[in-house]
């Protein structure tokens, strides 16, 4: 954009290592938040001292995981969206809102209500320190250059078309990975954490393999849309779109094959929910993007 003399306005977005600075520091203040919220309500109810996800290798693990992930998107945001603050707040609320799904899971197997309150409340405490941390510690800087330069933000076209990707493309592969993320959540219930090295189950191995196939058939659509949006779209919202949700479903891909071993089936699970979580926002993008027209358009191969 440009100012009354005619000079260009060029948005910068934060470096890495300014953008690895602020998610070191985010994922290092939402830990230790969260050890005091431990803390405390051990301290109010003792019997909550051996509740499993109040161990710090399991929140902690979960905590980090999902604070690296957000540095990665604010990082493509910042760089290109042409408003990422507000397209990173849009993606922030509804991260929080699908964090709060497990916990409320908890709540319906009737886990220890106070333990799932303070649940809920570490996971905001996560998105806030997180989203603050990242939107002023790396922030989205401007330079005024009086030489008219073309946006990085718009595509090098030589007609100045944009080739847009249906809408409903988007919204297919996130409810597929709803339906996915719902599978696992059930399969939580069925079949038992604690049991023994191996690829099958013998309780809830219906669900199992429900579960292990939709993961197999969410991989290769998301292979598929990948393909068709790099050859097909010129629009950079919807390449990285397809890229994140194909990243978001091979990290839990890789996750489901740590869940093999008992001991790395935490690991595994923080994976896959990370990996599902990738994925849905990825493909979140593009749907609440303002630049994205109301009738889209999307080119064949």
């Amino acid at each position: 954009m440009s100012d009354p003399r005619g000079s260009n306005v060029t948005r910068l977005g934060p470096s890495i290592a300014r953008v690895a600075l602020a998610t070191t520091f985010a994922a290092s203040a939402s830990v230790l938040v969260n050890f005091a919220l431990v803390h405390l309500a051990i301290s109010f109810d003792p019997t909550l001292t051996h509740y499993a996800h109040f161990r710090l290798s399991d929140y902690g693990t979960l905590t980090g995981l999902g604070v690296l992930c957000a540095g990665a998107a604010w990082y493509l945001v910042a760089h290109n969206v042409t408003e990422p603050r507000t397209m990173f707040f849009r993606v922030a609320v509804v991260s929080m809102l699908i964090l709060w799904i497990p916990d409320v899971w908890l709540y319906v197997k009737h886990e220890p209500t106070r333990a799932v309150s303070y649940l809920v409340v570490m996971h905001l405490a996560v998105a806030l320190i997180t989203y603050n941390s990242l939107v002023f510690g790396a922030p989205v800087g401007q330079r005024v250059s009086n030489e008219s330069a073309p946006s990085p933000l718009v595509p090098d076209n030589e007609d100045g078309a944009t080739t847009r990707v249906r809408r409903a493309q988007w919204v297919v592969m996130m409810i597929a990975i709803a339906l996915e993320f719902g599978t696992g959540l059930i399969g939580m219930l069925y079949v038992p954490f604690n049991r023994a090295s191996g690829w099958l189950s013998h309780r809830g191995e219906v669900i199992y393999v429900v579960h292990a196939l939709l993961g197999a058939l969410l991989g290769l659509a998301a292979l598929a849309l990948t393909s068709h949006v790099l050859r097909s779209s010129n629009h950079r919202i919807d390449r990285i779109a397809a890229v994140s949700g194909l990243c978001g479903v091979s990290i839990g891909a890789v996750g489901g094959v740590l869940c093999v071993s008992h001991a790395l089936r935490l690991l595994g699970m923080a994976l896959m929910f990370v990996g599902v979580s990738v994925a849905f926002f990825g493909y979140l993008i593009p749907m609440i993007d303002d630049t994205h027209p109301l009738e889209s358009t999307s080119t064949t191969a």
